[in-house]
């Protein structure tokens, strides 16, 4: 078990994932600075419920997903109007045992961490999967992400498909909490061939 911040996002990270975020509000500007003087991580947590950005003092803090993503941050730049724009990269999935707050409002939790998956290769049928994330990684946007990838790891494959592609993000969730990455690769191929379907 360990004690770590958590950061609620409207988004979906897994471990090998990267993500720009810009950071706005001083409770998280305190808790990077406190990372990146510390060299620790925080957790990031998507939000089943409620706003990421607190409108009042007294307002209710999110309800967030059990299962996240230990982030680390791999780079950053302080811009003139003092937000803080960061890089950052997930590490490992751990589930929540407790939740808590700071009086500043800064949600902490004790965590459990999750074992690696077992290392699975991409089977035959599901290389059209790798090569849907190879195309994606032309768009710009996904450049800037400097992803290293091994496209013949299932882990990596799916994770990275379900980080960049446009899906429902209580899919991404359920994608995120998944343990067998074979059985990822599966779900997101039904789901890719229903939206492909569903097309005009």
């Amino acid at each position: 078990m360990a004690e770590i911040p958590l950061f609620p996002l409207p988004l979906v990270l897994f471990p090998g994932g990267r993500m720009p975020l810009q950071i706005i509000e001083t409770r998280y500007l305190d808790m990077l600075t406190q990372c990146l003087r510390q060299n620790t991580g925080f957790g990031v947590v998507m939000i089943e419920e409620g706003r990421q950005m607190l409108r009042h003092r007294d307002e209710q803090l999110p309800s967030v997903a059990f299962t996240g993503t230990l982030a680390t941050i791999i780079d950053f730049d302080q811009s003139a109007g003092g937000t803080l724009d960061i890089l950052i990269e997930g590490q490992q999935k751990f589930v929540v045992r407790d939740q808590y707050e700071q009086a500043d409002r800064l949600m902490l939790a004790e965590v459990e961490f999750l074992p690696e998956e077992a290392a699975e290769l991409v089977p035959e049928d599901k290389q059209h999967l790798a090569s849907l994330l190879a195309s994606l990684l032309e768009h710009e946007a996904v450049q800037g992400l400097d992803l290293v990838i091994d496209f013949d790891d299932a882990t990596a494959v799916g994770g990275r498909l379900t980080e960049l592609l446009p899906l429902p993000k209580h899919f991404k969730q359920r994608m995120l909490e998944m343990k067998n990455p074979l059985a990822r690769l599966s779900d997101l191929e039904s789901l890719i061939l229903q939206m492909q379907e569903s097309a005009p």
